[in-house]
C-alpha cells in the first residue's frame, strides 16, 4: 500500500492558533504524537516540539514560543482521542515533566507491529517502508531543536516523523483485530504507562543497578549512593553520569569503603571527585553499615543458577518453540533475563513460580505448553 506524499506541517506558534487547533483534536478519534528535544547536558529534557498528526495534516507545536499549554494538556488527557505513539518510552517521561500528564489511552505502533509479526523493535523508519513503501532519510535528529528560527530541514524531518502514525495505526489494529491480539497490545501498552511512572520514581536509578553477589549490606550501601546522586542530579538538573558514573557507585558498593584511602581503587573517581563527593560517599556508607538486619534490601541471589541451568535450557527452547508458532520475537514473550530467574525461582520451590513479566496473555499462551512439558518433574 502506497500513500501520497503527506502535505507540508504547519508550525504553530501561538496560544490561540493552538487553542483552535486543540478543539479540533478533541474531535478526532486519534492523533499521532512525537517530540523533539535536548537532553545532552540536563537530567530533564529541554523540550523543542511537539509534533501533532491529525485527519487533516501535521503540526508542530512550538514548545519554546507557546506559553498556554492547557489545551495540549486537554488533548493528552483526553479519554475518547486515542495517543498513538512509535516507541513512546522517552516521550511519556516527557510528557509528564513537561505538561504533567500521561497520554491515555495509548497506542505504541513498535509493540503493535511486534504482536502483528513483523519483528521485534522495528525502527519508525523500517515500520512506515514494510506498511507503505515509503522510504524516510533518518533526518536530523540529533540537531538543537531549541533555536529559532527552525531550519526547513528540521521542519520537514519533524512533520514525517509523525506523518504516518495514524495510517499505521489503522493498518496494524486491524491486523491485531484479524489476530484475535488487541487485548494483547493493550496489556502491553499499559505496561508502557507502568514502566515509564517507575522511571520517574527515584529508586529506578537503584532498581536498575542492583546486582547479584553483592550481600544485602553491600545492597543497602547501593541505595543510599544512588539515592543521593539521584536527588543531586535532579537539583542541578544535570544527567546522573555527570555527578557520579553507574559503575563508580556499584564499585563503592562492593568495596564499602572506610576511610579515604579506602576510596582511591574505586572505579572511574579520580581525584577531584574524591575530594568533592569523597565525605559524602564515607558518610553514606556509614550509614549503611549501621544499619539493623531487618531494615536491610532483599538481596538478588543466583546462587541457584547453575544448578538450574538445565531447566533455564529447557524453557528457553519451549518460549522459542511458542514464539515461533504466534510469529513473534522470544526475547519480546519472555526476556532470557527474566527465564533465568523463572528457572531458578521454580527449581527451588519444586513447582512452577511465574514471574509478573510473564502474567496476562504471555501465561494464557505459556501455562499450557509448560505443564505440558514435564520439565520440571524431571529434575
Amino acid at each position: 500500500m502506497t500513500l501520497p506524499p503527506p502535505p507540508p506541517p504547519e508550525v504553530v506558534d501561538r496560544d490561540d492558533r493552538l487553542a483552535g487547533l486543540a478543539e479540533r483534536w478533541l474531535r478526532e478519534p486519534a492523533v499521532g504524537l512525537d517530540t523533539e528535544f535536548v537532553r545532552e547536558r540536563t537530567f530533564f529534557a529541554r523540550l523543542g516540539l511537539i509534533q501533532v498528526a491529525d485527519s487533516e495534516g501535521c503540526y508542530l507545536v512550538d514548545m519554546v514560543s507557546i506559553r498556554d499549554r492547557e489545551p495540549l494538556v486537554a488533548v493528552v488527557e483526553a479519554p475518547g482521542v486515542t495517543k498513538v505513539f512509535h516507541s513512546p518510552s522517552e516521550d511519556l517521561e516527557i510528557f509528564h515533566n513537561a505538561l504533567g500528564c500521561a497520554p491515555v489511552p495509548l497506542f505504541d505502533c513498535q509493540v503493535a507491529a511486534t504482536l502483528c509479526g513483523l519483528g521485534g523493535s522495528l525502527g519508525y523508519v523500517h515500520l512506515v517502508s514494510r506498511l507503505f513503501d515509503v522510504e524516510l532519510g533518518k533526518g536530523v535528529q540529533r540537531s538543537n531543536w531549541l533555536r529559532r528560527p527552525l531550519s526547513e530541514e528540521q521542519v520537514r524531518y519533524a512533520g514525517l516523523d509523525v506523518a504516518y502514525l495514524l495510517p499505521a495505526h489503522e493498518r496494524l489494529q486491524a491486523r491485531l483485530r484479524d489476530l484475535a491480539r488487541e487485548a494483547w497490545a493493550e496489556e502491553e501498552f499499559d505496561r508502557l504507562l507502568r514502566n515509564a511512572e517507575a522511571r520517574l520514581d527515584p529508586s529506578w536509578s537503584y532498581n536498575r543497578l542492583r546486582r547479584p553477589g553483592l550481600s544485602r549490606r553491600q545492597l543497602a550501601a547501593l541505595q543510599a549512593v544512588c539515592e543521593w546522586r539521584e536527588a543531586r542530579a535532579r537539583r542541578r538538573d544535570v544527567p546522573r553520569g555527570f555527578v557520579l558514573k553507574d559503575e563508580t557507585l556499584v564499585d563503592v558498593a562492593r568495596r564499602l569503603p572506610r576511610t579515604s584511602e579506602d576510596l582511591a581503587p574505586v572505579k572511574s573517581l579520580g581525584p577531584r571527585q574524591a575530594r568533592r563527593h569523597g565525605p559524602k560517599l564515607l558518610d553514606l556508607v556509614r550509614g549503611a553499615r549501621s544499619l539493623p538486619e531487618d531494615r536491610l534490601p532483599d538481596r538478588l541471589d543466583r546462587s541457584g543458577r547453575r544448578s538450574s541451568s538445565g531447566l533455564s535450557e529447557g524453557l528457553r527452547k519451549l518460549v522459542a518453540g511458542v514464539a515461533a508458532e504466534l510469529d513473534v520475537p522470544a526475547e519480546f514473550l519472555v526476556p532470557r533475563r527474566t527465564l533465568e530467574a523463572w528457572a531458578a525461582r521454580s527449581l527451588e520451590r519444586g513447582a512452577w513460580i511465574w514471574p509478573a513479566e510473564t502474567e496476562g496473555w504471555r501465561r494464557s499462551v505459556l501455562q499450557p505448553e509448560v505443564e505440558r512439558s514435564g520439565l520440571l518433574e524431571s529434575r
